[in-house]
Order: C-alpha cells, then structure tokens, then sequence
C-alpha cells in the first residue's frame, strides 16, 4: 500500500509539472497631439491627460498564481501668449507598455517606453509661449506555486519642457524638444 502511494505521488508530481503553462499577455499604446496658438493679442491654454490600466490574474494546475498589470498617464500641457504676435506650440507624445509571463515557469518579459516631442515657437510681437509633456508608467508580474514566487516590477517617468520668449520687436524665437525613454526586463 505504502509503495502504491509513492508511486501514485511521484506520477502526480510528474503530471503536474508537465501541466500546460497559461500565457499572460497584455500591452497598451497611449497617444496624443496637443496644439494651442495665438495670433495677434491674446491667451490660450490646453491641458491634455490620457490614461490606462490594465490587470490580469489566473490560476492554473498545480495551485499556480499569476497577476501582472500595468498603468499609465501621458500628460501634455501648452500655453501662449502675447501682443502682435504669433505664439504657439505642437506636441505629439506617445507611450507604450508590452509585458507577458508563464506563471510557474519564471518566464517574464517587460517592456515599457515614451517618446515626447515639442515645437514651441514665438514670432515677431511680444509674447512668450511653453510646452510641458511628462509620461509614467509603471509594470507589475508576480508569479507564485507551492514552492516559491517570482516578481518583476519596473517603472518609467519622463518629462519635457521648452518654453520661448520675447518682450518685443522681429524675429524668431523657436526651441524643438524631443525625449525618448524606454526600459525593458526578461
């Protein structure tokens, strides 16, 4: 009897070891494009927010656990102003997060990334004109079986700012900004 439990024991640990592994697979794209102007006299403003979350659990043979999520938030802010002028600003931002794991096998990849670009300008006249673009992000897997876990966590924070200037008089006053910033982990 003893040995017809071992046997059964040892062929159950086998089984469960070859158990088919659940892919967990997830990812976002963020994207924006803000724009604000002025011609001739005047103010204006724009502020933009574009945001995700995303989560995924499962349980599997073999009392496997596997959580992974990831979040978000590309932010773009412009503003000008002035008196017989033109003042403005474009920007185009764009983020985003890839990641997938095995749970209980330690098989965990993440990727995660931004790229932030801004025209400001200011022609002629006074007036003053700026550009703030910033994204954060952050990754999350854990994994867990009866015999251990796993983790991978990684975060991102990127920010832009350009701003331009002038009190009076011709010309031009231009500033181009750009920021790319990615991270990744296996």
């Amino acid at each position: 009897m003893y040995k017809r439990l071992a046997v059964s024991a040892a062929l159950l640990l086998l089984l469960s070891s070859l158990a088919p592994a659940n892919l967990q697979t997830q990812g976002y794209g963020l994207g924006g494009t803000n724009t604000v102007g002025v011609l001739g006299d005047g103010v204006a403003g724009n502020i933009k927010v574009t945001t995700t979350a995303l989560d995924q659990l499962q349980t599997g043979p073999g009392h496997v656990v596997g959580y992974q999520g990831t979040a978000g938030a590309l932010t773009q802010a412009a503003g000008a102003s002035g008196m017989n002028t033109w003042a403005g600003v474009i920007q185009n931002g764009s983020a985003g997060s890839v990641q997938q794991q095995l749970p209980g096998t330690g098989f965990q990849v993440q990727d995660l990334g931004a790229n932030l670009v801004q025209d400001v300008k200011q022609i002629g006249g006074a007036g003053s004109a700026l550009g703030l673009q910033t994204f954060v992000g952050v990754q999350t897997q854990l994994s867990f079986n009866p015999w251990g876990g796993s983790a991978n966590v990684q975060g991102i924070g990127v920010s832009l700012y350009d701003a331009v200037g002038s009190t009076g008089g011709g010309g031009l006053t231009s500033v181009t900004g750009g920021a790319n910033f990615s991270a990744g982990q296996l």
